[in-house]
């Protein structure tokens, strides 16, 4: 018994060295709340990590993380070299395009729980097809484009109780 938690605490401690956590000896003896949130999302990550998963599912992994803290997470975690490491696959949900742009191979875009846009990385940003991708790519704040107004979509969203068919998107649904 004594001997599997020694196994176990060493398998914790490589874990957190894995995702650059500063400390794991002492990190994996620490209650949640005396870690950051940044400490918090890489433990979460290495859990995930830790089950030798065929696909991680990451929904918004960045949100309410300040920006430093969004690029060590993205810089350590989600970059190839981790995926090809743990040989998985990540599916990252996220409204965040910037992280998109720097992660990601392939994009599907939602509206309504539908997908209205498939496409490579590349082709989403340089030629983006549904008014839906557009409309946010045009809101992004460039230093090179003097703008007066960030782009609005007009309308609101349909009911998805009667869900219409066709684009839920289109104005006349």
């Amino acid at each position: 018994m004594v001997r599997e938690k020694c196994e176990l605490r060493k398998r914790v401690v490589n874990m957190l060295e894995r995702v650059n956590i500063p400390d794991p000896e002492k990190r994996c003896s620490n209650y949640l709340h005396e870690l950051s949130g940044g400490m918090c999302q890489r433990v979460m990550i290495a859990m995930a990590l830790s089950c030798n998963l065929d696909l991680l599912i990451a929904d918004e992994p960045t949100t309410a993380l300040d920006v430093t803290i969004q690029a060590h997470i993205l810089d350590l975690i989600f970059l190839k070299k981790k995926q090809c490491e743990f040989k998985s696959a990540l599916l990252l949900i996220t409204h965040n395009m910037g992280i998109v742009a720097e992660i990601c191979d392939k994009v599907a875009v939602m509206y309504c729980g539908k997908v209205v846009e498939y496409a490579d990385v590349l082709s989403i940003f340089k030629d983006p097809r549904h008014p839906y991708t557009q409309a946010p790519l045009e809101s992004i704040p460039r230093v090179d484009v003097k703008k007066e107004k960030l782009k609005t979509i007009l309308g609101s969203v349909p009911s998805l109780m009667n869900p219409s068919f066709g684009c839920r998107f289109s104005p006349e649904m």
